[in-house]
């Protein structure tokens, strides 16, 4: 892959220098490793172990990923942008999402396409990226799986920028990565009881602890039973989860590890696609609770069982050994109705608008493993964090469509009255899609005294293709991806760092039968991470470059030409810090994303060129009161042709609570203003966000 090899040898050559430096030769070409994607795309990492400082700062404030890079490497100790959000985290913010984890983390926007009860999105560094789920891609086509629950999760991790060479094709922006709940040694039990805004009633239970007295298994049994309306008339988010888990641990050296994910959701989509008109542009107005579809006829409903394995063993001073697997097999059944945005006015004289019906039932299965050889040893000066290993994916995607282009009738969309359900052929039975990946991977974190040297290198062969139909194979691609970083750490814990990264994005044919290029990403980033010396404080400063190429445009009727760029450039700054018994969290984002692709640069659409938030949260360690509040600004964002923009807004959240021990009774509110407002537009459609929710808890622990 030609990705400006020129820079990153220069690069290569600077991180051994500092080896030569010392007299002693790296002898390994290494990395980070894993894998990265976009649309459609593999891996199956190792679930990404958050721990802290063992104080009530680590509850809120992580300090180590231990494997989202393969190579345990702490987050101040690894030269490129990482955010943890912990469990405490969601707790005292009342997440009911991904998204919802998200809307304190620097560089990231969370709903950018409004409420959306079916997916988690995000933007990150104004590029969505992959969703991870225990370090597997969790996503595979488009709305096909249910998301993974904010209750069964310990907490979220973002790794910003292009990650190639960690997590495969794709990824340009960066991915998200949530982390299950496992076993653990310390007995903990609890139910909690919820109850909130939109007549929201939910039960979890968390079970976990020793199966036996010395400790050589352990369980833990979580689960979510949920019924619930939403800020959308007529759309529900009810699920059903069952998530149990075994670890068996022999001896110190050994862990194994069986999670089965057992889950069901029914709802709908509150993604509306309203128009412009009475929602963000002047006109009769449109509220965020408008519904233009049929109820009891759409529906978004899923179902998922996926079980997972996770073994690693030491197997000796130097080496460890890890192996990962995961099977889905998962289903959803997807009606839905939109306007029908047609060049004439959508909204007629009369309030009606005409529908397109969509009915499109899939199924998804998918196998992920990987084995990772690890290895801590030095060569002389040089002290080596290196790691070896191969990963794989195979995904049959199955997903049939009926899309009735205007046929779905007239609505008033001022007063909408039900019950004119337009009749439906079968969707149109198409072949499965089969998507096969399969990488290899070497990467090392050397250190030098104060200086750390990050090389990776990976190379992915991918193929996509009809199920049983490999002569239609749509991509057939072996790229080879690199990156590298250089840090050095004062002893008073300032570590300045620059990194290279690398993504790829394999694309198919054109109209013409002929192999499409894969696009390119390229980042640069320079940054500093400061961590107080024996303080329970992470401040970190990040200014980053991307560059994406080879995007496919028009070259007139029936010609595709690689000439479309995007550039994306942009700052962030992110601090935690506990202040005796106060936890702040506040962060600033400023992101340029421009679509090159025509004489005229536009900005991209759904980006929020500034970003800001703050939280502030009251747990004294002597006491059972609790407090926070926080407030989230995000600045104007423009539709892809710079002619409309979404107004900025500034949210405010807050909570309180009281621990009795036994019981911890907490209140929740996000937009507790109820601010209505439209998050972004796009293609003459807005999309509103989250409206006030309130949810009242209730832990029992026993």
């Amino acid at each position: 892959m030609g990705l400006q090899k020129n820079k990153l040898a220069t690069v290569i050559a600077m991180a051994l220098s500092t080896s030569f430096s010392g007299g002693v030769v790296a002898e390994n070409v290494e990395d980070k490793v894993a894998e990265s994607n976009e649309v459609q795309d593999v891996d199956a990492l190792e679930a990404i172990t958050v721990s802290g400082e063992g104080s009530a700062a680590s509850e809120y404030i992580a300090t180590d990923s231990s494997r989202f890079n393969k190579l345990d490497a702490p987050i101040a100790e690894t030269p490129r942008s990482v955010s943890v959000v912990t469990r405490k985290s969601i707790e005292d913010r009342g997440a009911q999402s991904i998204q919802d984890s998200l809307g304190y983390t620097s560089g990231v926007l969370a709903g950018p396409f409004g409420f959306d009860s079916r997916l988690d999105s995000t933007r990150i560094r104004g590029v969505s990226p992959l969703d991870f789920h225990d370090g597997f891609r969790s996503k595979y086509g488009f709305y096909n799986s249910p998301r993974p629950d904010i209750y069964t999760l310990e907490s979220v991790e973002v790794i910003k920028g292009p990650s190639s060479v960690l997590y495969g094709q794709g990824a340009l922006g960066g991915i998200v990565n949530s982390t299950s709940k496992l076993p653990q040694q310390e007995t903990k039990r609890e139910v909690d009881l919820q109850y909130g805004t939109f007549d929201r009633k939910q039960v979890g239970i968390d079970f976990t602890g020793k199966v036996n007295d010395s400790g050589t298994f352990l369980y833990r049994l979580v689960g979510v039973a949920r019924d619930s309306d939403t800020q959308v008339d007529h759309v529900e988010d009810d699920a059903k989860v069952f998530m149990p888990s075994l670890t068996w641990q022999p001896d110190a050296e050994t862990s194994l590890t069986l999670l089965a994910n057992i889950q069901e959701n029914e709802g709908g989509s509150t993604l509306q696609f309203l128009p412009n008109e009475g929602t963000l542009t002047p006109g009769r107005h449109i509220g965020s609770e408008t519904f233009i579809g049929e109820p009891g006829w759409d529906r978004y409903d899923t179902k998922q069982q996926a079980y997972s394995l996770f073994f690693d063993r030491k197997i000796n001073d130097i080496f460890s050994l890890s192996v990962n697997g995961r099977y889905t097999d998962s289903e959803a059944d997807y009606k839905t109705h939109w306007i029908t945005y047609v060049p004439w006015e959508v909204i007629n004289p009369d309030g009606t608008v005409l529908r397109t019906i969509y009915d499109a039932p899939a199924t998804t299965e998918v196998f992920t493993g990987n084995a990772i050889l690890k290895a801590d040893f030095s060569t002389g000066a040089l002290s080596h964090n290196a790691s070896f290993g191969t990963d794989y994916i195979k995904s049959t995607t199955d997903t049939d469509k009926y899309t009735g282009r205007g046929a779905g009738g007239l609505i008033n969309i001022y007063n909408p009255i039900y019950g004119n359900v337009a009749a439906t052929p079968q969707p149109v039975d198409t072949p499965a899609d089969q998507l096969r990946q399969l990488g290899f991977f070497v990467g090392d974190q050397i250190r030098y005294g104060n200086w750390i040297a990050s090389l990776g290198v990976r190379q992915d062969a991918v193929k996509q293709s009809a199920k049983d139909e490999p002569s239609s194979a749509g991509i057939d691609e072996t790229v080879t991806t690199y990156d590298a970083g250089l840090m050095y750490q004062f002893a008073n814990g300032i570590s300045p760092y620059y990194s290279y990264a690398e993504s790829f994005e394999p694309l198919g044919k054109d109209m013409l039968g002929s192999q499409l290029k894969p696009k390119e990403g390229v980042q640069h980033e320079v940054g500093i991470k400061y961590q107080p010396v024996d303080s329970s404080a992470l401040y970190t400063v990040a200014a980053f470059h991307i560059d994406e190429t080879n995007r496919p445009t028009s070259g007139g009727p029936g010609i595709t030409v690689q000439t479309g760029k995007v550039s994306i450039r942009g700052v962030e700054l992110e601090a935690q810090k506990r202040l005796n018994d106060f936890q702040v969290l506040a962060n600033y984002s400023y992101i340029d994303a421009q679509n090159r692709d025509g004489e005229k640069s536009v900005r991209v659409a759904a980006v929020a060129p500034q970003q800001a938030s703050a939280w502030v949260s009251y747990d004294p360690v002597a006491s059972g009161v609790q407090a926070g509040i926080g407030a989230r600004y995000v600045g104007k964002s423009w539709d892809g042709t710079d002619t409309l923009y979404a107004d900025p807004y500034t949210l405010v959240d807050a909570m309180i609570g009281y621990d009795f021990g036994d019981v911890l009774v907490s209140l929740n509110g996000k937009n507790i203003a109820d601010k209505e407002f439209v998050a972004t537009t796009d293609s003459g459609r807005s999309f509103y966000g989250e409206r006030r929710t309130v949810v009242l808890s209730t832990k029992l622990r026993f």
